[in-house]
């Protein structure tokens, strides 16, 4: 949907695609998210910009979002809010089931169908192309997170350079209050997250190393050193933290 203006949004942009991982709550990364033509934010990701700024930046260009409007999903979708904060696009993925054998031509169940309908005609609305999506899955055995199938489908177009931070598997915690509302408090939350069957860290981890070779791609230095991994191992992470914050990043 939107493939042929979503490219010529996207078309030879440097593009920032902010994940929500606590690491970046240590590292003053927000002048450098900025200076990217585009920047793109997943689920409640907007939601810390206002008091986290010299840490994630302060626009939001494209928000990808399951559109599942629970605080463990993708939180209320509040279409002034996005319109006040000039988000550019909304973005989506398909419908997978669990194991990522069986992918849909539509959204997830829980989706509201009214609330679509209204993103499509306040805002550009953009689903990723399911069939993308699908190849995906099976290559990952699981179902991608919202956050990396946004790499993928990123790179279906025409940009420049797509910088990717605040992604570490689930190696540490939320970034503060991302999870904010949630019955299990973030810590606990993203522990589960790292073993989950549905979302396979491991697997999505192992296909980055794999298909890390676009030389539009560029990682910001904590995920350089989790890609150089033997294998994902939570009791390693800060090591990583430590050998960063010595280079003076």
């Amino acid at each position: 949907m939107n493939n042929k203006k979503f490219n010529s949004y996207l078309k030879n942009k440097t593009v920032a695609l902010v994940g929500p991982a606590n690491y970046l709550s240590e590292f003053e990364m927000g002048d450098l998210i900025n200076s990217k033509d585009i920047v793109v934010r997943l689920n409640r990701g907007m939601e810390l910009v206002e008091s986290n700024k010299k840490h994630i930046g302060s626009r939001t260009d494209i928000l990808y979002n399951c559109l599942i409007e629970h605080p463990d999903n993708g939180g209320e979708i509040n279409i002034k809010n996005l319109i006040d904060k000039n988000v550019q696009w909304l973005c989506t993925i398909p419908y997978s089931s669990p194991d990522g054998k069986k992918t849909y031509p539509f959204l997830h169940p829980k989706v509201k169908l009214s609330k679509v309908i209204k993103l499509f005609f306040k805002l550009n609305f953009h689903i990723s192309d399911w069939k993308n999506y699908a190849l995906l899955n099976k290559s990952l055995a699981s179902r991608a997170n919202t956050g990396f199938a946004a790499i993928f489908d990123l790179l279906q177009y025409d940009l420049k350079e797509l910088y990717i931070t605040g992604f570490s598997f689930y190696l540490d915690s939320f970034f503060k209050d991302y999870k904010k509302g949630c019955q299990r408090n973030e810590k606990i939350f993203a522990e589960q997250c790292f073993k989950s069957v549905r979302h396979n860290q491991n697997n999505q981890w192992d296909y980055l190393k794999k298909n890390k070779n676009d030389n539009r791609l560029n990682f910001d230095p904590v995920l350089m050193e989790i890609l150089k991994l033997d294998r994902l191992d939570r009791e390693l992470f800060r090591a990583i933290i430590e050998k960063v914050k010595d280079i003076n990043i």
